[in-house]
């Protein structure tokens, strides 16, 4: 595990760290409690997704100087005033339960704020660590909503 001394964010400027942040998501996600199969090269492909997407938005952060995290998303118009959609938020492993997830989402909040965006949205998973993460960062669940999908990887579309 790595100790805890200095967290420090950077706003991505450029999409030459996305490479470093697609080995990141990888391990996070391919670790406990998700236990998915991300390649680097796919990981590589949603970020730089995101990145191209309008109005997008996103922090790495960095333990005693090491990438150990960032966080993603874009801002989306809406009728009733403009949001940020938090795509994604990860932090290798071993980094975790030191803050810096909770570092991420304020500096988000804070740039958010500095540009009038008023509202974050997520989905996320209630069973795992990072809901009570969101939860004790502000966030609750929206009455009335629901994340639906249709097909998977092994169902066509045509069924």
């Amino acid at each position: 595990m790595l100790t805890m001394h200095t967290i420090k964010t950077q706003k991505i400027a450029s999409r030459h760290i996305l490479k470093d942040c697609a080995e990141i998501l990888a391990k996070a996600y391919n670790s406990e409690p998700w236990n998915d199969e991300w390649s680097i090269e796919k990981a590589h492909q949603k970020l730089a997704c995101f990145y191209d997407s309008p109005g997008f938005a996103g922090f790495t952060a960095y333990l005693n100087d090491e990438l150990v995290g960032a966080c993603v998303g874009n801002i989306e118009p809406y009728y009733t005033g403009d949001y940020f959609y938090l795509k994604e938020m990860f932090v290798l492993p071993e980094a975790q339960q030191q803050g810096i997830g909770k570092q991420l989402l304020a500096v988000m909040k804070a740039y958010l704020k500095e540009i009038c965006i008023q509202q974050i949205i997520l989905f996320t998973s209630n069973e795992f660590h990072p809901y009570r993460l969101y939860e004790k960062s502000g966030f609750k669940t929206m009455e009335g909503m629901v994340m639906m999908h249709f097909g998977t990887a092994d169902e066509p579309l045509d069924r």
